[in-house]
Formats: C-alpha cells, structure tokens, sequence
C-alpha cells in the first residue's frame, strides 16, 4: 500500500509506503499472486496497462500470461517507482515489450480505445472517489475490454492467538480512524475496500462484473517476509496516535506482535488469515452520462502519487 507522504514506519525503519516494504509484501504472497494473475487468463498478445504500478512488481507475472507478443504499459505518479520499475525489467527477457510512463490514472497516456486489458492493484483503497475513476479509464479500453482491480479488505483479517475482542476493539477503531483521518490533514485510505469493488465498477458503467476471493492463510513457522509483512501491518493498525484506542490497548496490541518472550508470530499455534479480492468488468464502448458529467473535474484534479504493493 501506498499514500502522498510517509505517514508511519515500521520497526524496520522501512515506511509502509516504501519501495523495499511493497517488495517484501509482494515476495511474502507470490504464491496467491502468481494465481491471481493465472486465473485471468489474459490472451496471448495482449496490451495491458497495469495502472499504479509502483516499483513494478506485477510486471513479470502479466509478461507470463500474456507471452513475448504481448505489451505492457506501466503508469504511475511516483518518478522514484518507475525509475526502479525500469530498472528490475533491464535484464529480464520481457525487457522490450515493457515501458513506464508517469501519469495519472484518469488521464491514461494512450489513445482512447487501445487497451484490452486495464489492471490495477492495490490502489483502489488510495482512491477518494473510485467509481470516478474507474469510469474514466473505461474509454481506453478496446470494446469489451476488461478491467481487473485487485485490493485488500481488512474486514476479512484475523489472528489466531490474539484475544479477539482486542482485534475486535483494534480494527474497529482503526476503521473509524479511516473514516475521518482526511479531516486530520492525512491522505484518503479506505484498506476495507476489497469487499465494495464488485459495486463500484457496476456504478462505474462496466458490465459482466466477476468477483474472485483469494484466502490467504498462514500457520507457524512464518516465512521472513510473512513475519515482516504481519508485523508492519500490525503496528500500521495502531499508528498515527490510535485515537479511538486505549493506551492500555496500544501496548497489549503491540506486544503480541514484538515481544521478545510472548510473541504470537513464534507460538506454535499461530495462524493469521485475511481475503485479497480481484474484480473484474467489461467496457461495452459506451461513453456513459456520468462519464461525461464527470470528465471536465477529473481533468482539473490534482495527481494523486499512487504505488502498488
């Protein structure tokens, strides 16, 4: 996940929007997005535009799907995550039919009606107004051309081992912080989005709209990069002052997670679970109203730094 300014850093000293933090979340779930990206069964040839990015990570997963006749169109407004993007593909075989370029997403830099697929992932929970935006790039899409949106949904997260009315208390209030944090001066996040895709490309004019949940689990003994993720995570829950948690429930949150004695991640009982959705809809070129109402604003916003983890 990613926002404008770092907000929080973890233990590592690694910002949750970092460059080397959405590389270890990547490296920590390749096997369920190597799947993801599989059960797509995007055309050989295929032009995809993967919109927000980021560092690049997704980029040889589509090459393998959709073969050296295929092109890939990565966008992103962060400079620092496209130079690094260009940089991992250098010396890959996939090198030639990959570019980067920075723009936003509502101005896609293509023209109208060339790509066949549109894929985005986690980005969405970034998005201020998603169905907005999903509506804006439905014109650079082929006629009956696909968008894909991946996103997470903390609603579906659970740790075993952990007392579950302190996660109760925790995810509560860190959805009630969500709600209002923009009011506080902080970028627009909405990690609860996943389950709400499905309805917001419907209201975005697209058709034949597919949902598909990935459950990932994982049990004791954690690989590294799962361990790191969790534990960025779980301080993530707890920052920027926690105020709708009690000091009391901070530090019993906490310690769970870093203690060197009593931590969840080593008790062989240990298990953590949580649900990533991939949605899916089709463009039937048709310019809709509320496209076209909506046009002249998105023109005139400003660009929102978007990277994908």
């Amino acid at each position: 996940m990613a926002v404008n300014n770092v907000v929080h850093v973890n233990e590592c000293g690694l910002p949750l929007n970092a460059i080397a933090w959405l590389v270890k979340h990547h490296q920590s779930k390749i096997h369920e997005r190597t799947q993801m990206i599989r059960d797509l069964q995007l055309e050989k040839g295929s032009f995809v535009i993967d919109a927000g990015c980021g560092p690049g990570l997704w980029t040889p997963l589509l090459a393998e799907v959709i073969g050296a006749r295929g092109k890939i169109l990565g966008i992103d407004i962060s400079t620092e995550a496209l130079v690094t993007a260009q940089r991992r593909s250098h010396h890959t075989w996939y090198r030639q039919q990959v570019q980067y370029k920075r723009a936003t997403l509502e101005q896609l830099p293509v023209e109208p009606g060339t790509a066949d697929v549109i894929f985005s992932a986690n980005v969405s929970q970034y998005l201020p107004d998603p169905v907005a935006t999903f509506a804006a790039m439905g014109p650079y899409l082929k006629q009956n051309g696909r968008i894909v949106i991946k996103d997470i949904d903390f609603g579906t997260m659970k740790f075993h081992s952990i007392d579950p009315f302190l996660q109760q208390r925790v995810f509560q209030a860190r959805q009630l912080w969500e709600s209002e944090r923009v009011d506080h001066g902080y970028a627009y996040e909405d990690s609860w989005v996943g389950s709400k895709l499905a309805q917001y490309l419907e209201a975005a004019g697209y058709k034949d709209v597919q949902e598909s949940a990935y459950r990932i689990v994982r049990q004791h003994v954690l690989p590294t990069n799962f361990r790191f993720y969790l534990q960025g995570i779980a301080e993530w829950f707890v920052c920027e002052g926690a105020p709708y948690l009690s000091p009391d429930d901070v530090t019993d949150w906490l310690q769970c997670f870093t203690d060197d004695e009593c931590n969840v991640l080593d008790q062989p009982e240990f298990a953590s679970e949580e649900t990533e959705y991939v949605v899916a809809g089709r463009w039937d070129g048709v310019v809709s109203r509320f496209y076209a109402d909506m046009h002249i604003d998105i023109a005139h916003r400003e660009p929102l730094l978007i990277i994908n983890d």
